[in-house]
C-alpha cells in the first residue's frame, strides 16, 4: 500500500495559481494560450463523475498551454506542481499544490505544469478543454504511485 501525501486544497485566486498558468475569472483577464512545433488545437468536452480524491500520477504537455473552463457552474478540484519539477524522491510532493474551481473561472495551463484533474467536486463537471491535438503523444507522465510509493491525498 503507497504511503499518502496530503495536500489541503485551497480557493484559486490569480496569486496563487501564477506559478501554474492563469485563472480567468473576471473581466478583463485574458489568457496567452500558445502552441509549438506545428501543433493545433482541439476543442472538446470532458465529462467527469465524481472519484476518490487520490492522485497517483501527474501529467505534462510541453507543445501547447491547456485551458479548461468548468461548465454549469459546478465545481472542480486540480492538482498541480511547477513545470520542472522532477519527482525524483517523495520530497518532490512539497511543490504539489490542489485548487477548488468553483465553476465561474477557467485556468490555462502553462507549458510543462503537472496536473491531475480537474475532477468533480460533486457528482459530476463536464469541462470545456482547449489543448494540442497531439496530446497524446506530448504527455509525460510522473507515476507517484509506482516510482515514489506515494500518491497525493487531496482534502477539501
Amino acid at each position: 500500500m503507497p504511503e499518502e501525501h496530503v495536500v489541503v486544497a485551497q480557493p484559486i485566486t490569480t496569486e496563487a495559481f501564477a506559478p501554474f498558468g492563469q485563472l480567468l475569472a473576471t473581466e478583463p483577464d485574458e489568457a496567452v494560450i500558445t502552441v509549438r512545433e506545428g501543433e493545433e488545437w482541439v476543442l472538446n468536452v470532458l465529462s467527469y463523475d465524481h472519484r476518490p480524491l487520490v492522485c497517483d500520477h501527474l501529467n505534462a504537455h510541453h507543445k501547447a498551454t491547456q485551458m479548461l473552463v468548468p461548465l454549469d457552474k459546478r465545481p472542480a478540484l486540480v492538482v498541480v506542481a511547477p513545470a520542472g519539477t522532477t519527482f525524483d524522491t517523495p520530497a518532490e510532493l512539497e511543490h504539489v499544490r490542489a485548487f477548488v474551481l468553483d465553476g465561474s473561472a477557467a485556468v490555462n495551463l502553462s507549458f510543462g505544469t503537472w496536473h491531475w484533474g480537474p475532477y468533480p467536486v460533486g457528482d459530476h463537471v463536464d469541462l470545456l478543454n482547449l489543448q494540442g491535438r497531439g496530446f497524446a503523444n506530448d504527455n509525460e507522465i510522473a507515476h507517484l504511485g509506482r516510482d515514489l510509493d506515494t500518491v497525493v491525498r487531496v482534502q477539501l
